[in-house]
Parts: structure tokens; sequence; C-alpha cells
């Protein structure tokens, strides 16, 4: 005896419709108008935004809907400028082989909650938690679509973790599409200077540029990697890599994390801004 199914619920027949809607966008205003405030209703969050990064200059953000004023503040000050280089979804975009989808602890280093990024800008910002899906363009840039918790809320439950996975598959593609009709090329931005050579280009009075391998890890430590996370993801020896920081320290006259960081942000410090 045949039963008949269960007819879809009010959420599943509004997910229908938001699906049906997306696939017949074709600007990237029509796509924030739809995703912006369909997201923040069904993930409960308190930001949305659309980032497409390049390997060679700052990111250029196709839309932001953020209603708090302190992170919009923050995100409009402080990200595009250099945060964007210690966020743990820009470091993976531009390595991932096309679609990867995460929340932030998923891919965060081992240290990231007791980073001076961390401390910067999401205690600045407030934010708990986000969820995030990039896609890549080409060989040297993707997009990027965040979703972001700010406190007063607690994490994303597994369960809207498993449906943002699931809904990004249709979500990124048409992104990607209305991105590049929007901006269908681009040229690399002269004199930009990414985390690494920041470091190797570090004139301190009195001392020697940090090497190359230096400046590799100088970089790991302030993206919130441990000693042992480093030496892992470089294949040296936990060891190697303590030397290397007390070099680097040394070098750069300072006594702690919290040091190098503020270095590399601060007008202190002599950045060339030369890449060859």
């Amino acid at each position: 005896m045949m039963t008949s199914a269960s007819p879809p619920s009010d959420s599943q027949l509004a997910e229908y419709d938001f699906l049906g809607h997306l696939a017949a966008l074709e600007t990237l205003p029509d796509f924030e108008a739809a995703v912006a405030p369909y997201c923040s209703q069904v993930f409960e969050t308190q930001s949305v935004l659309a980032v497409r990064y390049y390997r060679d200059r700052q990111p250029d953000v196709l839309f932001r809907w953020i209603p708090g004023a302190a992170l919009r503040q923050t995100f409009d000050s402080y990200y595009r400028g250099l945060g964007f280089m210690l966020d743990p979804f820009y470091q993976l975009a531009l390595r991932s082989p096309d679609f990867a989808v995460h929340q932030l602890r998923e891919i965060a280093p081992d240290r990231f909650e007791t980073s001076e990024y961390f401390a910067t800008y999401f205690g600045t910002t407030q934010m708990v938690d986000e969820l995030g899906a990039t896609l890549r363009l080409d060989a040297d840039s993707a997009v990027h679509l965040s979703l972001g918790r700010s406190a007063g809320h607690k994490r994303f439950p597994a369960r809207q973790v498993r449906h943002f996975k699931l809904l990004a598959r249709a979500i990124m593609p048409k992104l990607r599409a209305v991105a590049l009709q929007a901006d269908p090329s681009r040229q690399a931005a002269p004199g930009f200077v990414d985390l690494h050579l920041r470091f190797r280009n570090l004139r301190i009075a009195g001392q020697a540029a940090l090497s190359d391998r230096q400046a590799e890890i100088a970089a790991l430590i302030v993206q919130g990697h441990s000693s042992r996370a480093i030496g892992l993801k470089l294949a040296i020896s936990e060891q190697t890599v303590k030397v290397h920081r007390r070099n680097i320290f040394k070098k750069l006259g300072i006594s702690s994390q919290s040091q190098l960081f503020d270095l590399l942000i601060s007008g202190l410090s002599h950045l060339a801004a030369e890449t060859g």
C-alpha cells in the first residue's frame, strides 16, 4: 500500500523559493538584495558579506551587510588594509583547489583565539563565530561569502553548519557569476606587499633583516600558529621553530607575539614597498 509523502514545511518552501529566485539573478546588487536578508534570517547572523580575494592586491568588498556600527567601522577601517592577510578564510581561499566551506574553528590555527589579530578584530567587533565559503575564480583570485555572529549569540550549531555547507553549493556559483560580470578584468596593484614580504622588508636599526625562513615563520606566528603547528606545516622540528622564533625576536628587539603583531601594523617599523 502506497503512502503519500509528507508535504514540505514552510521553511522548505521558503528555501525552494529562494533557490528559484537565486537562479534568475543577474547582477551583484540583486544577489546582495536576495542573499543577505535570507541568510541573516535563516542562520541568525549579524553580518553577511562578500569579498573578492586576490593573490597580488587588496581584496574588493563586493558587498557588506553589517547593521552593527562597531563591526562595520572596524571592518571598513582595518580588514581591507591588513586584517584580511591574517584571516584564515583568506589563507584558505587561494590554496583550496576550487570550492571550500567551513566554520571558522575548522580552519583556524591552533592558537588563533589567543592571537593579537583575534583580540584586535574579533575583540573589537565582538564576533563569536563565522561561517565562510570560498570559490576560486582563477589561479589568482577567489570569491568569499561570510556569515558572522556577534556577542550575545552562541556559535553556529552543527545543524546550521551542515545546512550552510549544502546551501553554499548553490549560492557560490551564482556569486562567482555575478562577481565576474561586475568586474571581468583586473590588474595587479603596484607596490602591493603581502604578509611574508612585510616581515622580510622590516628594517630595525642595527639589526640584519629577517631571512626568508624567519619571515615565513613570523607570518605564521601572527596568524595564530603555535611552534608545534608551524613545525608540522613547514616539515621542521618544533625545536627548530623555537630557535627561529628567538632569533626573530632578537633581530626585531621584541620579546612576545603581541609585540610582533604591533610591529607589523605600527608606523614604527619601516616597511619597504619593493617586492623584488
